[in-house]
C-alpha cells in the first residue's frame, strides 16, 4: 500500500460511525443501514481514485451514502418489494380454481356487455396500462369523456 492509500484507508475508517447513523437516519432499520453501508463503503473503496485529497471526505462519502439509498430505492421502484415465497405462500388463500374460472367467466360477460366506447376506454386502461391522456389521443376524445366512460364501465361491471 502507498502512503496515500494507507491514509485514505485510515481515514475511510474514522468516518464509518458518522456514516453509519447517517445511514440509519436515512434507511428504514438497522439492517437496512447495514446493508447501505456495505453498498456505500465498497464503492468507496472501488473509486478512491476519484477523491480529491485536501477535500472534505466526510461529504464526499455522505454522498455515496445518498446516491446507493437512491439507487437501493429505484431498483424496489423497478422491481417491487421482495417479499420471500414462504412468507407469501402462507399469507396467500387459494381459492378453488373453479371458482376463480367462474368469476372470470362473469367478469369476461361483462365486459361483453358493456357499450363497445366503454368496453374499448377500459380495455385500454386495464389492460394496455396506458394513461387517460394516451387514451384520449388515441380514440380522439376529451380526456373527461375518458374518465366518464371509464366510470360507467366500473359501475356496470360492479353491479
Amino acid at each position: 500500500m502507498t502512503r496515500h492509500e494507507d491514509r485514505f484507508a485510515k481515514d475511510l475508517q474514522s468516518e464509518i460511525p458518522h456514516l453509519w447513523r447517517f445511514a440509519r437516519s436515512i434507511s428504514n432499520s438497522s439492517e437496512a443501514a447495514d446493508d447501505l453501508m456495505q453498498t456505500a463503503l465498497e464503492r468507496a473503496l472501488r473509486n478512491k481514485h476519484q477523491y480529491v485529497s485536501g477535500t472534505k471526505l466526510r461529504s464526499w462519502l455522505f454522498a455515496i451514502v445518498r446516491n446507493a439509498q437512491l439507487d437501493e430505492f429505484r431498483k424496489v421502484e423497478r422491481r417491487g418489494h421482495h417479499v420471500p415465497i414462504e412468507e407469501w405462500y402462507q399469507d396467500a388463500q387459494f381459492a378453488p380454481a373453479q371458482e376463480k374460472h367462474v368469476e372470470l367467466g362473469d367478469v369476461a360477460k361483462g365486459i361483453e356487455g358493456l357499450r363497445p366506447e366503454e368496453r374499448d376506454v377500459l380495455e385500454l386502461c386495464v389492460f394496455s396500462d396506458m394513461s387517460h391522456d394516451q387514451i384520449a389521443t388515441q380514440m380522439g376524445v376529451a380526456v373527461g369523456t375518458v374518465k366518464s366512460r371509464l366510470s360507467r364501465a366500473r359501475q356496470a361491471l360492479a353491479a
